[in-house]
């Protein structure tokens, strides 16, 4: 009658081969998972641009958008208030942070951007790095 079961040894060289290729996989999967995390951020962002310039075309005035860590704010001024017509939670709760945020970014009420320069922001998370530019008229490059 053959033995059955593994002894000790066999176990514990199988072991040593999941750690091993675990070490080579891990930081792989890691990567994949905070470039898809990214991208996601970059379409909140854009979608925080999109809301800035819909509600100055839709309000008929300048707003004002927000980038911050904690969140992304519009708002606007109209005769007599201040309204906030859209915000959203920043990158911050979901780990990835946000740079060149800079003075809010001004909509006039025909929608474009107003201002002098581009604004260039930075998404990092992990080893890995998005960058979103919005120019002076209010394009988008990522």
């Amino acid at each position: 009658m053959p033995p059955r079961g593994v002894t000790l040894i066999e176990l514990l060289l199988v072991l040593v081969l999941l750690a091993i290729l675990s070490g080579i996989a891990v930081p792989r999967v890691v990567t994949v998972l905070d470039r898809a995390a990214l991208r996601t951020e970059t379409a909140g962002v854009v979608l925080a641009l999109d809301a800035a310039r819909g509600a100055a075309l839709r309000l008929g005035t300048v707003t004002r958008l927000t980038l911050a860590d904690s969140s992304y704010r519009v708002d606007a001024s109209m005769p007599g208030e201040n309204v906030t017509p859209w915000q959203a939670a920043g990158p911050l709760l979901r780990g990835i942070r946000l740079t060149g945020t800079g003075p809010p970014i001004l909509f006039a009420p025909s929608g474009i951007a107003m201002g002098a320069a581009n604004r260039t922001l930075l998404l990092s998370k992990g080893t890995v790095t998005r960058r979103v530019v919005v120019s002076r008229l209010g394009r988008l490059t990522w």
